[in-house]
């Protein structure tokens, strides 16, 4: 499995601007499974599941890895093409269609977190609190914020090296960092 794939065509980036195909994604776990393990995890019909697996298969964001024969049936795994997915919006030409997939995109992507978000609130009692900072009316330039963008993922990938993994005393945590541009203030 490669670290990153950076999305710079307009059918990758539709086929990730839905969020029961970031569900998908998300349920791989960085493992091979097969539809069927994947719709029995999401409580979903096994034929969704396989339909959505294909369109993410036939873009290139997941891969056929190995096929089980078992009592004369063929299980397909599958697993993501790479441990992160970035979208390259500088990389492709920002028309109508590619600008309102990247916003779907950035949509189902603040679902997944705010499903995580409430998860963590209603099903997770250990004494861990949590750490949200949010800072606002900050005025910076396109490239300004390419660059803090930049510096905050790289220094979030030297931290995280190598925790990726269960171990002893360490639980589960979800962590997302967000910008996005505001209106004035009237």
């Amino acid at each position: 499995m490669k670290e990153i794939l950076i999305l710079k065509d307009l059918e990758q980036i539709k086929a990730i601007s839905q969020q029961y195909r970031l569900d998908i994604l998300e349920a791989f776990d960085n493992q091979a499974k097969t539809a069927k393990q994947i719709a029995e995890m999401l409580d979903e019909p096994h034929g969704r599941v396989n339909y959505h697996i294909k369109i993410l298969e036939k873009v290139g964001i997941i891969e056929l890895v190995q096929e089980v024969t078992k009592f004369g049936v063929v299980e397909k795994y599958y697993c993501p093409v790479a441990y992160k997915i970035i979208i390259d919006s500088s990389a492709v030409t920002l028309d109508d269609e590619m600008t309102d997939s990247i916003s779907n995109v950035s949509v189902a992507f603040f679902e997944s977190i705010s499903k995580d978000f409430y998860e963590s609130i209603q099903h997770y009692s250990g004494p861990i609190t949590r750490k949200v900072s949010h800072f606002s009316d900050y005025y910076i330039t396109e490239a300004e914020a390419k660059e803090i963008n930049e510096k905050v993922s790289n220094l979030l990938d030297e931290l995280l090296k190598d925790k990726e993994d269960p171990r002893e005393g360490a639980v589960r945590h979800s962590l997302a960092t967000m910008m996005f541009a505001m209106p004035e203030k009237e």
